[in-house]
């Protein structure tokens, strides 16, 4: 295994914690027939999610879609609040990747759409830090209209940024696109949703790493 020069993130379930059930259950105060069961929601959610992730549907239209399903009386506000909650992001995490990126070219590669792209910036920021504090460049599936694990993706990404493969590790939490990266030649590590903490201490031991679990 070749020396490490470069790392490439996934965002959710990896940078950004996803806490779906607390999306749901904001959902479920403002739906005119709410849908408890976090699996039914998520059979619902995903496909205009994944519309909103190829840059095929704005927020706006992902808004004024959902509208037709809530109580009367919902504002936007309240929608796009819903559908944000399900984004956390730990203060402790951005401050370890700007140490990491003192070491390492580090790049962010993420489906996501322009809604949860806006929470991730806003809560970035509202920690007081910017992206660039972080990554060295930013891939995103909505500004580039596709999505892992297609993997043109993975080719334009390595194009873009002239690394090599071999000298990459990336990681991600779900296993197609970890199978589409090692396509690509990347080094790829497939971690547990929201368990990127646990992992930390073996991939870096040499990048000082303060969780907030830890006293």
């Amino acid at each position: 295994m070749k020396e490490i020069k470069n790392i490439i993130f996934d965002l959710g379930g990896v940078v950004v914690d996803l806490e779906i059930e607390r999306s749901i259950r904001a959902f479920a105060r403002i739906l005119a027939h709410p849908i408890t069961d976090s699996n039914e929601a998520m059979t619902k959610l995903r496909p205009l999610m994944h519309a909103m992730d190829m840059g095929e549907m704005s927020g706006k239209e992902f808004v004024a879609l959902m509208k037709r399903e809530c109580r009367e009386g919902t504002t936007d506000q309240e929608i796009v609040d819903a559908f944000n909650q399900i984004i956390r992001l730990p203060r402790h995490r951005l401050e370890w990747l700007a140490r990491l990126k003192q070491r390492y070219n580090v790049f962010l590669l993420s489906n996501i759409g322009d809604l949860h792209w806006s929470e991730t910036l806003r809560q970035t920021r509202e920690l007081g830090f910017d992206m660039d504090d972080c990554f060295h460049k930013l891939f995103l599936s909505y500004q580039l209209r596709m999505a892992k694990p297609d993997p043109a993706l993975y080719k334009l990404l390595i194009e873009r940024t002239g690394i090599c493969p071999q000298e990459t590790l990336y990681i991600d939490d779900l296993p197609d696109n970890i199978t589409s990266g090692r396509n690509a030649g990347l080094q790829a590590y497939l971690i547990t949703m929201n368990q990127l903490d646990g992992e930390i201490t073996k991939l870096f031991p040499e990048i000082l790493y303060q969780s907030e679990n830890i006293a």
